[in-house]
C-alpha cells in the first residue's frame, strides 16, 4: 500500500465506521425537557430578542475565481441596507451544510448592524460532497481547507467589493469576528486560538488572526477522529460565546450534550460564555442547517441563540452598555424560568 492509498483509506475507515456506530447504535436517551412558558412580552424585552431597526440585503452565489494562492469560492453577502462601517462576521457552515442554511440566524444579527460573508466550504452542500472532501483531503486537511477558505476572503475584501459594489463600505474590518455551527464552529474557534491535531507534523495547528475579535460558535463538537480532542480548546483565548441544548445529541459522535461544552469548559477562562437551552438539539429542530429535516421548528430556541448571540457581538464589538448587561447577569433564565441560561468563565 502506497502512501497516497494509505491517506485515503484513514478517512474511508473512519467514515465507514462512523456511519455503522450511527446506524448499529441505539439513541442517546434525552432528558426531560419543558417548553418556554414566560410571556411572550418578557421574551420580547430580552436584548437582542427581537429583529433590529435595519433592512437586510442579500447577495446570493457570488463567485471569486480560482487563482494560484486559493480554490475558487462561492459565498453570500449579507448586509444592512443603508449606513456602512458594520462589525463584519464571517459565518462557516456546518460539515454537508451550505451557506444558505442559516438565514435564519445571520439575517437576525444582521438586522442589528452587522455585515456577513458566508462561504461554501469544499464539505458542502451533501452528505456525497462531505464524504467526496473527506476522502480527498483527509480530516485534518479539510479541517485546513476550511481555515484557507476563511482566509482567502478576507484576503480578497477588495475584489468581493469590485464583485458587489453595494458591499462596499458596508464593514469594519477592524471589529471583525467568526462564527460557525457545528464543524464550522470549530473552524471558527480555530481563528481565536483553538487547535487541530495535524498527525504529519505530530503538532496541534490553530489559525489565530490578531484582527479577529469574537467567535460565535453554535453547538462546536466535542472531540472527534483523531483531530479534534480535549486539547484542541486549551489555547482559545478570545472572547468566546458557545450554544447548545439538553438535546444536542448524534448517534454515533456525542452522546451527551455537554460534549459541546468541552469548547468552553477547557478553554482559559476569562470572557467566556455557555448558553444552555432546555430541550434544544443540533439543528434547532429545522431552522439552521438541515432545513429539510423532518422535525418540529424549535423557534422559542432560536430566539434565545439569536437574542444571546446580539448581546455578546454587540458587547465586544460595539460596547454598548445594555449588550454587557445583558452578559453580565443571567436575565435570561430569570425571564425564562431556566428555560435559557448563560454560564460565564
Amino acid at each position: 500500500m502506497n502512501v497516497l492509498t494509505a491517506r485515503l483509506m484513514s478517512p474511508l475507515l473512519a467514515l465507514f465506521l462512523t456511519t455503522l456506530l450511527a446506524a448499529c447504535g441505539e439513541d442517546p436517551v434525552l432528558p426531560p425537557a419543558k417548553p418556554l412558558s414566560a410571556p411572550a412580552a418578557a421574551i420580547d424585552a430580552l436584548y437582542g430578542a427581537q429583529p433590529g431597526e435595519h433592512e437586510v440585503r442579500i447577495a446570493r452565489d457570488l463567485v471569486l475565481p480560482e487563482t494560484a494562492l486559493r480554490r475558487e469560492l462561492t459565498f453570500n453577502l449579507v448586509y444592512p441596507a443603508h449606513g456602512g462601517d458594520y462589525p463584519l462576521l464571517v459565518f462557516s457552515h456546518g460539515n454537508f451544510s451550505s451557506k444558505d442554511s442559516y438565514d435564519r440566524v445571520i439575517e437576525h444579527l444582521v438586522s442589528h448592524g452587522y455585515a456577513v460573508i458566508a462561504p461554501n466550504h469544499l464539505d458542502c452542500c451533501s452528505m456525497v460532497g462531505g464524504i467526496v472532501a473527506s476522502l480527498r483531503l483527509g480530516q485534518y486537511g479539510q479541517i485546513e481547507a476550511r481555515q484557507q477558505d476563511v482566509i482567502a476572503l478576507l484576503d480578497a475584501l477588495t475584489e468581493i467589493d469590485s464583485l458587489a459594489p453595494a458591499f462596499a463600505g458596508k464593514y469594519d474590518i477592524d471589529k471583525l469576528a467568526m462564527a460557525g455551527h457545528s464543524f464550522g464552529a470549530f473552524s471558527a474557534q480555530q481563528f481565536g486560538g483553538a487547535a487541530a491535531y495535524n498527525p504529519d507534523q505530530e503538532a496541534y495547528i490553530d489559525a489565530f488572526d490578531a484582527r479577529v475579535k469574537a467567535i460565535f460558535a453554535l453547538s462546536p463538537p466535542g472531540p472527534m477522529f483523531d483531530t479534534i480532542t480535549a486539547d484542541s480548546w486549551t489555547q482559545l483565548r478570545l472572547p468566546t460565546l458557545v450554544t447548545t441544548g439538553t438535546w444536542d445529541v448524534q448517534k454515533g459522535f456525542w452522546t451527551d450534550y455537554r460534549m459541546h461544552l468541552m469548547s468552553h469548559d477547557r478553554s482559559p477562562a476569562g470572557d467566556k460564555y455557555a448558553l444552555v437551552i432546555d430541550g434544544a438539539d443540533h439543528y434547532l429542530g429545522n431552522l439552521i442547517c438541515r432545513p429539510e429535516r423532518e422535525a418540529e421548528p424549535q423557534h422559542d430556541a432560536l430566539r434565545m441563540v439569536n437574542a444571546m448571540g446580539v448581546a455578546f457581538l454587540d458587547a465586544y464589538l460595539k460596547n454598548l452598555p445594555l449588550a454587557w448587561a445583558a452578559l453580565q447577569k443571567d436575565r435570561m433564565a430569570e425571564v425564562s424560568d431556566g428555560f435559557a441560561r448563560l454560564d460565564r468563565r
